[in-house]
């Protein structure tokens, strides 16, 4: 990968040990946890703009796609570095608390990728604003696991969202699916978002029901996409941009221009061995934060 650190079987960086950096994690393609953290380390200024001041959930692999999987929630002292930034919140279904770490830093990112990190989900709100969203996504999942479908569905909030005069940002799941976000002003409350997204996504329901489905019961649905609103709930969480995600080959969840959504898309080609050649382009979210909205009632 051009203009990336080179990573050893074991080295540090910024402080944090790399370690078993020639472990395996993608079989299929080859690519190793060095490449995993080089990858990482190199967009460290792209990635962590969309994890500054998350709460955030990391997906874990520590032997790869052929290990076992699991997501961690609770990061207390003893397990992450004291100094990192964390936000501890009561759970609900248990009673106890859980000791978020909180994203953005280029130590947390590394820390993260070393213990076996493939993909990290963050909140939509901020940890200093927990109930106070300033994003709201769509998750336009298709159920058939093709892209195309997601697509289309895409496209059609896209036109539903310019008939609110809303602007709206696609980017790739990483996985089968397409994010719609928009980012949201000051004032909003988890309720309202998940509330205003189910609208929408009623809404294209009922223009096309035979492309989108609201059955939140998969055996129920008879739509290829499901549009599902509830990444929006409170402390639900969505991969941000530029995730590695924990699917063959590496792909990356990847920010779009709304030109380059069509149902011909090969989403796969985002990956971290093509990344380099995407960075060069112009950031097609770069206007993000300038465009926040207000949500019509």
């Amino acid at each position: 990968m051009a203009g990336a650190r080179a990573v050893k079987a074991s080295v540090a960086i910024d402080g944090i040990p790399i370690t078993n950096t020639d472990k395996v994690w993608f079989p299929e393609d080859g690519i190793t946890k060095g490449d995993v953290v080089r990858f990482y380390d190199h967009i460290a200024a792209s990635i962590t703009p969309w994890l500054k001041d998350r709460p955030l959930t990391s997906e874990r692999c520590p032997d790869g796609l052929a290990g076992q999987c699991f997501y961690q929630k609770d990061f207390p002292n003893t397990r992450a570095p004291a100094d990192f930034p964390r936000v501890t919140v009561r759970a609900s279904s248990t009673g106890k608390d859980v000791h978020y770490l909180v994203g953005g830093t280029r130590r947390v990112l590394l820390w993260l990728a070393n213990s076996g990190c493939i993909a990290m989900h963050v909140m939509a709100t901020p940890a200093s604003r927990l109930q106070e969203p300033d994003w709201l996504a769509l998750d336009m999942d298709p159920i058939t696991g093709e892209f195309a479908d997601a697509a289309r569905a895409g496209l059609a909030l896209r036109a539903l969202l310019d008939e609110h005069k809303l602007r709206s940002f696609p980017k790739t799941s990483g996985s089968r699916g397409l994010h719609i976000f928009l980012a949201l002003k000051p004032g909003h409350t988890c309720e309202q978002a998940v509330a205003f997204a189910t609208s929408l996504g009623e809404e294209l329901a009922r223009r096309d029901p035979k492309l989108v489905t609201m059955e939140r019961s998969k055996a129920a649905r008879t739509a290829p996409v499901y549009a599902d609103p509830f990444r929006n709930a409170y402390m639900q969480t969505i991969v941000p941009p530029y995730s590695v995600r924990r699917r063959p080959h590496a792909p990356v969840s990847m920010p779009l221009e709304w030109d380059e959504v069509t149902p011909k898309l090969d989403s796969a080609k985002f990956n971290i061995r093509t990344f380099d050649k995407r960075l060069a382009q112009a950031d097609p979210w770069k206007d993000f934060t300038k465009s926040a909205v207000r949500l019509p009632k």
